[in-house]
């Protein structure tokens, strides 16, 4: 049985949001009233009809996307199929108290709390749960029921006490308020690519269908002073350091972080319409941003710029001066890249400036300094601790960034350390072990190239796209970049003496 994350986030968020709006009835006097569905009590498929009847429950919520997927997309053309042979009790989740009977409901079928979510359907002995599984195993199911002679309505603990039993579905969109608005704060990054990919489609959606219902301030992180603010909001509404990334966004008191935006904003703005609408979220006024830039939101889809810093400001103190570093950052990468065309020559042509015979000592001394460096950003990594960053860069917000992470799996600085590890082994085996040195010295050589191409690729993110430089990394790349400088000799060395055998 197969889960969607995306709709146990929808199901979670709504459920905070209920906490805050328990019910629509509180602005019934504001809108058009819809239309009463059709109540009906649980009941078992009538006996001794000529053809069998497969019965079902689905719960559902409005405003969720996937719900109304499966609602509009996938039920009808099998209700048009079967006709009268298939029964399915829509089963709306409107309240707090609903959100907890479903999750009794999950439990009394083995499914835990962490793995549920809407649309959840039942039929028989079968949960499906989520947009693509129920499309994907219903029809079959019920094909399958058919067969056996058709099944009854499932045994659901509880059923009768949601909010809504309707039967059938007729889901015609609930007015709108008119007077209602919803003020949204979007943290990101202008040419962060993945922050686009992400808040892109959900940004253009709101646009098109709420038009100037939604309005969406834009705020742009740039500097490390901009981290820190972003830093200071997350911590208004209780998200640690290590849990901020962009694109991060704000409704309400509800914080959206990353992927969590797509899935969960439009169910959200639904739902905070219907109450009547939402507020400009209270988050913390930046110092250096005047009151009235910090109190008005600004027009839709629009990036608040940095404002200057007022004239009579208190100069800063000697430990407030920080080189941001992207200086540094931009000539290492220049020696990454001329390193590597280097090295590609000599291997062209065989040759290469020589090196006196203790410069091949460097080698180790460089990897016990890489091995240091890279333990070090380990243990800040793994054990979310803050990093020492002296007065060059701000290399907490790198380590704190998506990029830290190989694959959201691995850091980077572990990494890094088993490179180091290997560099070291393979010099140790070209140096003691005369049988291995050609396939150590070619060993040694490929990694450390490797090793400053994923370097020259990380630096690039620091300016770029994290706005952040970490002087630990830097130092890390410049370390890789004169190991591969050194193995350039020993490697030729190996192929001219195989040459001339």
């Amino acid at each position: 049985m197969r889960f969607r994350p995306a709709s146990l986030l929808t199901l979670s968020m709504l459920a905070v949001a209920l906490t805050v709006f328990p019910a629509h009835e509180a602005t019934a006097s504001q809108t058009t009233p819809s239309p009463t569905p059709t109540f009906k009590a649980c009941h078992i498929c009538d006996e001794g009809l000529p053809q069998p009847v497969v019965c079902a429950v689905l719960f559902w919520m409005v405003g969720c996307p996937h719900c109304h997927e499966v609602l509009d997309n996938v039920l009808p053309p099998l209700q048009e199929k079967y006709g009268s042979q298939l029964e399915i009790l829509l089963v709306e989740v409107k309240t707090m108290d609903d959100v907890n009977r479903l999750y009794e409901v999950a439990a009394a079928y083995g499914i835990p709390r962490e793995r549920t979510g809407v649309p959840f359907l039942v039929i028989g002995e079968h949960v499906l749960i989520g947009p693509r599984q129920i499309p994907e195993e219903l029809s079959g199911l019920i094909e399958r029921y058919l067969a056996q002679g058709g099944v009854n309505w499932p045994e659901i603990p509880g059923l009768e006490a949601f909010s809504s039993q309707a039967l059938p579905p007729t889901l015609t969109p609930r007015p709108l308020i008119e007077v209602a608005a919803v003020h949204v704060v979007l943290f990101s990054t202008l040419d962060c690519h993945d922050c686009q990919l992400i808040t892109g489609p959900v940004l253009k959606l709101a646009r098109e269908q709420y038009s100037e219902q939604v309005t969406i301030e834009m705020v742009d992180i740039v500097t490390s002073e901009d981290v820190e603010y972003l830093y200071q909001v997350a911590a208004s509404f209780g998200i640690p350091k290590e849990k901020v990334d962009l694109p991060l966004l704000i409704i309400g008191n509800q914080v959206l972080i990353d992927e969590d935006i797509p899935i969960i904003l439009p169910a959200l703005i639904e739902t905070y319409l219907r109450a009547g609408g939402v507020e400009r979220p209270q988050i913390p006024t930046r110092m250096d941003v005047p009151d009235a830039l910090a109190s008005t939101p600004t027009p839709n889809l629009h990036a608040v710029t940095e404002a200057p810093i007022p004239a009579d400001s208190a100069p800063a103190s000697p430990a407030e001066i920080r080189d941001n570093g992207f200086t540094l950052a931009m000539v290492i990468m220049a020696l990454m890249v001329v390193a590597l065309i280097y090295s590609l020559i000599a291997f062209t042509i065989g040759k290469a400036f020589s090196f006196p015979a203790w410069a091949d000592w460097l080698i180790p001394v460089l990897i016990v300094i890489g091995i240091g460096v890279a333990s070090y950003l380990s243990y800040v990594e793994t054990q979310s601790v803050e990093a020492f960053c002296g007065l060059v860069g701000d290399c907490n917000t790198v380590q704190q960034s998506r990029y830290a992470k190989l694959l959201d799996i691995l850091p980077v600085g572990v990494f890094g350390l088993l490179g180091y590890l290997g560099l070291l082994a393979t010099w140790l085996a070209r140096k003691y072990l005369p049988r291995f040195e050609k396939p150590a010295a070619i060993g040694y050589f490929s990694m450390a190239f490797f090793a400053v191409i994923f370097s020259l690729y990380l630096t690039y993110l620091e300016p770029f796209v994290i706005k952040a430089v970490c002087i630990w990394c830097l130092t890390s790349a410049t370390i890789v970049t004169l190991l591969l400088l050194l193995g350039i000799p020993p490697v030729l060395r190996q192929f001219a003496q195989s040459e001339d055998k």
